[in-house]
């Protein structure tokens, strides 16, 4: 049986083999790029670097960059990819945000691939919706808003759904069999926003992606940090097939498995703030196994997965394998 087979089946709940794997040694995973933007304005901020009219602007002595919509990152030394310091909308009365074009005419390049026949399952990368307001309003101004503009919330979120809409519909039927995009809620506790101000302002365009997705025979994969308890259902019922959560632990496991994993996918490493880290080995390896165990007896719902950094949490790559060898031992279902 091919990955793709098997993926499909984990995603289907319809009797998978075994546990997914997305390693960096051993994956069943592909990817493509969704879009080609065109007629992009020049962007001479781009790369990371000292920027005189940038630090102007922010006020910040590191290295920054710009985005194409005009939001400012910065970091220090080098490390991680940085955070928004200067978002590009900063008065809701007076703003641009032009989204990119995209050529239409990039469905030929998938078509070219011939995805469909590749044994592994294809996924491709669409863009967030919520924190693409977080960083165009910075994380304080998009919460406020969701308070005191909710209507431009809506329809900020609303608009970006629509143009992903548009992306997914240009590349149907190209052999792609999943849409990834990713959007933070959680802290280490609860969502950072309540179910009800999700569901007022958010969920509906979470639905169009969704909808849009499924329409074009894609699942939809959403990475989100922290705890999304509060959330789940109500991103089950806009669509979302498999939950990219790098914490499994924060829930924990136990309740993911027990309560979800009959209904969707978890796609998740042994969890990177509570397991790993420790550099423990048999509690590394025990913790393992007991997940690995519990979505057997749930028959299936997950897919183990490297974390994609681990020198920016403190893991070495050996503590990381040492997951990985229990979970391959121990993956049939």
């Amino acid at each position: 049986m091919t990955s793709k087979e098997i993926i499909r089946r984990l995603v289907a709940h319809d009797s998978p083999p075994r546990i997914g794997y997305d390693f960096a040694d051993l994956s069943d995973f592909t990817g493509v790029a969704s879009r080609r933007d065109i007629n992009v304005a020049p962007n001479p901020f781009d790369a990371w670097g000292n920027y005189p009219e940038l630090k102007a602007l922010t006020g910040f002595s590191g290295e920054t960059r710009r985005d194409i919509y005009g939001n400012i990152y910065g970091r220090f030394n080098g490390k991680t990819k940085g955070e928004c310091i200067r978002g590009a909308i900063q008065d809701w009365d007076d703003y641009e945000f032009p989204l990119p074009e995209f050529d239409k005419k990039y469905r030929e390049t998938l078509l070219e691939k011939d995805l469909a026949r590749n044994e592994k399952y294809v996924l491709t990368y669409g863009s967030s919706l919520f924190s693409v307001l977080r960083d165009a309003r910075l994380m304080t101004n998009a919460l406020m808003d969701t308070v005191t503009d909710p209507d431009t919330v809506a329809e900020f979120v609303d608009m970006l759904a629509r143009h992903e809409a548009e992306v997914i519909k240009s590349i149907a039927g190209c052999g792609i069999d999943g849409w990834f995009f990713g959007d933070d809620f959680g802290t280490q506790v609860t969502t950072f926003i309540s179910p009800e101000t999700f569901r007022n302002l958010f969920k509906p365009a979470y639905k169009r992606v969704a909808d849009a997705a499924h329409e074009a025979g894609m699942a939809v994969f959403m990475h989100s940090c922290g705890n999304n308890t509060g959330l789940i259902d109500d991103l089950i019922d806009a669509g979302i097939d498999v939950f990219q959560f790098d914490q499994p632990d924060v829930y924990p496991s136990e309740m993911l498995a027990e309560k979800y994993a009959k209904k969707v996918v978890f796609h998740s490493p042994v969890d990177i703030q509570k397991v790993l880290p420790t550099g423990d080995r048999d509690f590394i390896e025990s913790r393992t196994l007991r997940m690995c165990e519990l979505f057997r007896n749930a028959g299936g719902g997950w897919i183990a997965k490297d974390y994609p950094s681990y020198g920016d949490i403190g893991v070495e790559r050996e503590w990381a394998k040492w997951a990985e060898n229990v979970i391959v031992k121990n993956s049939a279902i």
